[in-house]
C-alpha cells in the first residue's frame, strides 16, 4: 500500500509523461491533454493517501473511536458513490484540502500519537480521522445517496467539503455544541426533502440549493474570473478545516469571508481575470487549468501580498487581499506555477535528491531572504518566470508610475531568473528530466532578449540586484578564519593590496535571517508612491525594529542623497558594526557617490570586509573607518575571486 511520508514527492510509475510535456509546461504552456494527465495524477495519488490512511489505522489499530464509526466505512460509501456518481468523488479527490488531510493524519499515525484520543495541537485523532466521513458525507449529498452518518464537529461547526460548513448555533440553550463533538446527518433519498444535521436535541435543516446562504449553512463561494459568462472560476475557500497548510488546527489567518470581503474579492478576480485574458492569454489559459481554490487570506501592505502553495494541495494558492487587480493577477501566475510545477514533479523527479531531510548545498535564491536547496531554487526560477513575463507585457500596457514599477519588476526578476538558471545549468543535482526542463527554460528566456527599459527605473532595479546579493551574503556567509586573519594582518601593516592573500568563504545559514530586507520594498514605495516613502519607511522602522538612523540612511539613498546616506550608514555600523543591511546600504551609497572600489568590495564581497574591519577593531582597540577598509579590500584579488 502506497503511502506517501510528509514532503516528499511520489512518481506513480504507470503514468507517462511525454517529452513534449516538459518543453511546453517549461515555456509557461499548458496542453489539454498535459491538463488531463496531471488531474488523472493527482486523482490517482490522492485515491491512494486515502485507501494510506484506512490501512494505517487498521495496521496501527486505531479508529475514530467511540465517537465515529469506522474509517473503513467512511471509505466504503465514498466507493458507494463512485459507482452512481464517479464525477463527485473525482471532484472530491481533486479537492486540495484532501492532500492537505492525507498527509497530515499520515503524519500523526506513523508518528505514534494513535490513540483516538490523542491531542496535537488540541485536536484529537479521532477528530482528524473524521475529515474523511466529512469527504463522504460530501459526496452522499451531492449525490442524493440516502443514508445516516455521524460527523465531527471543530471549531463549533461541520464541514462539509467542496459545499460548505454548518455554523451551529452553541448560543441557544437546547443546543449543546462541545469544541469537539458529534452531530448525525441524515440525507434522504432524492426528492424526499433536505438533507438535516441533529445536534443534541436540534435539528437543522441544510437548504436544498447547497450553493445558498440559508440559516446556518455557510456555502462556498465561487469567483468567476474569465472574460466569458461559461468562463473558468475559483473557489473562494473559507469554510474548509484543512485550507490552510501552514497551520495544524484552525483558526489561522484565513478567516471565514463577511459579504463585504467576498464582494471585494470576486470584483478583484473578474478584473485580474480581464487583464490576464486581455494581454496575457497563454498565462490565463494555464491558471484556468491548474488554479481551482483561492485560500482568501487579510489584507497586507502594498508590495507585501502574502502567498504560498503546497505540494500535497496542487490546485489551491493561499493569497492576501492585494490592493488592485494587476497585484493580484501577478500572484496568481507565481502561485499557479508553483502549483503546475508541484504536479509535474509527481509524475517524475526533477532533482536527484529532493526531500527536506536530505542534506545537500543550499544556493543563493533572489526571492528569498535564506538559502535554499536545489528543488527550492527551481520552483523559484520557474514561478519567477512567469512573473517576468507578466511585467514584460504589463510595462507597455501600464503609463506614468505604474509603468515605472513595472519597468523595474522586469528587471529585477529577469536578473533574478536568469543567475537562478545559471545555478541550476551548472548543478550535478538535477535528473535528466530536470535538465531538459531547465534548459527548456532557458530557451524561453533567451528567446525573449532584454529590452529596453528607462534610466529611472532601470537603476533602481540594478540597485536591488546588488542589495539583495549583499544583504545575503553578509548574513550567510562565512570567510575561512586563518585566510581572513592573514588578510587582515595584510591590512595592518599597509601591505600592497594587490599582494593580499585570496580569501574563500562558504554558506552558514543564520536562522535569523530568514526575511527579505526592508529596503526592497521601500525602493517599490519610491516608484509608484514617492509622496508616502517617508512615512512607509517609519512604519517598517516600527513593524520590524529596523534601527531609526537606519531608516534615515535608506530614504536618504532613495532620495539621491548619497553622501547623507553615507554618514548616516556609518553611523549605524559605528553602533551595529555586524549588521548586513547597514554594510549593503554602506556599498550602495559609496557606488553613488562614485568610489567604486570601496562599493564593489562592499557589495560583492560583505562578509570579507566586515570580517577585516571586525579584526582590526579587536586588534587596534578602536573601530576603524569602513570605507577605508573597503577601499583596500576592493584593491586585493579578493573581490575578483569565486567564493
Amino acid at each position: 500500500m502506497f503511502e506517501p511520508p510528509s514532503g516528499t514527492r511520489t512518481t506513480l510509475g504507470r503514468h507517462h509523461t511525454p517529452a513534449s510535456d516538459l518543453d511546453e509546461l517549461a515555456a509557461g504552456r499548458l496542453t489539454p491533454s498535459h491538463a488531463h494527465r496531471i488531474r488523472a495524477v493527482e486523482r490517482g495519488r490522492r485515491m491512494l493517501m486515502v485507501r494510506a490512511v484506512v490501512e494505517t489505522a487498521r495496521e496501527y489499530a486505531v479508529d475514530a473511536g467511540p465517537e465515529l464509526p469506522p474509517v473503513r466505512s467512511a471509505l466504503d460509501l465514498l466507493l458507494r458513490v463512485e459507482r452512481v456518481r464517479p464525477d463527485v468523488v473525482v471532484d472530491l479527490l481533486e479537492h486540495p484540502g484532501t492532500g492537505i488531510w492525507a498527509v497530515r493524519v499520515l503524519d500523526r499515525l506513523r508518528g505514534g500519537a494513535r490513540t483516538p484520543g490523542a491531542s496535537h495541537a488540541g485536536l484529537p485523532l479521532w477528530v482528524e480521522l473524521g475529515y474523511l466521513h466529512c469527504l463522504a458525507a460530501a459526496a452522499a449529498v451531492r449525490s442524493g445517496t440516502e443514508g445516516t452518518i455521524r460527523l465531527p464537529v471543530r471549531e463549533g461547526g461541520v464541514a462539509l467539503p467542496t459545499l460548505g460548513r454548518v455554523l451551529l448555533p452553541a448560543t441557544e440553550p437546547d443546543v449543546e455544541v462541545r469544541t469537539h463533538s458529534v452531530a448525525t446527518l441524515r440525507i434522504p433519498r432524492t426528492g424526499a426533502g433536505p438533507a438535516a444535521l441533529t445536534v443534541g436535541e436540534r435539528e437543522l435543516d441544510l437548504p436544498a440549493d447547497p450553493a445558498r446562504v440559508s440559516g446556518t449553512w455557510h456555502p462556498v463561494r465561487k469567483a468567476a474570473w474569465g472574460p466569458e459568462e461559461n468562463g473558468p472560476s475559483l473557489v473562494l475557500e473559507d469554510c474548509d478545516p484543512y485550507r490552510d497548510f501552514r497551520v495544524r488546527t484552525l483558526p489561522s489567518s484565513s478567516v471565514p469571508l463577511d459579504r463585504v470581503q467576498a464582494g471585494r474579492w470576486q470584483q478583484l478576480l473578474r478584473e485580474a481575470g480581464e487583464l490576464l485574458y486581455a494581454r496575457h492569454p497563454t498565462t490565463a489559459q494555464l491558471l484556468a487549468a491548474v488554479l481551482r481554490v483561492l485560500v482568501p487570506l487579510p489584507t497586507t501592505p502594498r508590495f507585501r501580498t502574502a502567498s504560498a502553495s503546497y505540494s500535497e494541495s496542487v490546485g489551491s494558492a493561499l493569497i492576501s487581499l492585494p490592493q488592485d487587480a494587476v497585484e493580484l493577477a501577478v500572484t496568481m501566475v507565481h502561485e499557479a506555477r508553483h502549483s503546475a510545477l508541484n504536479a509535474l514533479w509527481h509524475q517524475l523527479p526533477l532533482c536527484e535528491e529532493d526531500t527536506p531531510d536530505t542534506e545537500g548545498p543550499l544556493f543563493f535564491a533572489p526571492w528569498r531572504g535564506d538559502p535554499r536547496p536545489l528543488p527550492g531554487v527551481l520552483h523559484g526560477a520557474y514561478a519567477f518566470s512567469g512573473v517576468t513575463e507578466f511585467w514584460r507585457v504589463e510595462r507597455r500596457a501600464l503609463s506614468g508610475r505604474a509603468a515605472d514599477l513595472a519597468h523595474f519588476e522586469y528587471v529585477v526578476w529577469r536578473t533574478a531568473v536568469s543567475e537562478a538558471l545559471a545555478t541550476l545549468r551548472s548543478s550535478s543535482g538535477l535528473t535528466e528530466a530536470g535538465l531538459q526542463f531547465v534548459e527548456g527554460m532557458a530557451v524561453e528566456l533567451e528567446n525573449r532578449p532584454e529590452e529596453h527599459v528607462p534610466g529611472w527605473p532601470l537603476a533602481l532595479a540594478r540597485a536591488e540586484v546588488a542589495d539583495v546579493r549583499a544583504v545575503w551574503r553578509a548574513r550567510h556567509t562565512h570567510p575561512d578564519p586563518g585566510q581572513v586573519r592573514a588578510l587582515g594582518e595584510a591590512w595592518l601593516r599597509g601591505a600592497d593590496p594587490r599582494t593580499a592573500p585570496v580569501v574563500r568563504s562558504r554558506v552558514r545559514p543564520d536562522p535569523r535571517a530568514g526575511s527579505p530586507d526592508g529596503r526592497g520594498e521601500l525602493r517599490r514605495v519610491r516608484l509608484a508612491e514617492p509622496e508616502a516613502l517617508p512615512a512607509r519607511a517609519r512604519a517598517e522602522s516600527d513593524a520590524s525594529g529596523r534601527p531609526a538612523a537606519l531608516v534615515d540612511a535608506d530614504v536618504a539613498l532613495l532620495h539621491g542623497e548619497p553622501d547623507h546616506a553615507l554618514r548616516r550608514y556609518l553611523d549605524v555600523l559605528a553602533a551595529q558594526p555586524q549588521l548586513p543591511s547597514a554594510w549593503a546600504g554602506l556599498g550602495l551609497a559609496l557606488l553613488d557617490a562614485g568610489e567604486r572600489t570601496a562599493a564593489h568590495a562592499v557589495l560583492r564581497r560583505p562578509e570579507v570586509v566586515r570580517a577585516v574591519h571586525r579584526q582590526a577593531r579587536e586588534r587596534c582597540g578602536r573601530s576603524p573607518d569602513p570605507v577605508e577598509v573597503a577601499d583596500w579590500v576592493g584593491r586585493t584579488p579578493v573581490v575578483c575571486e569565486e567564493t
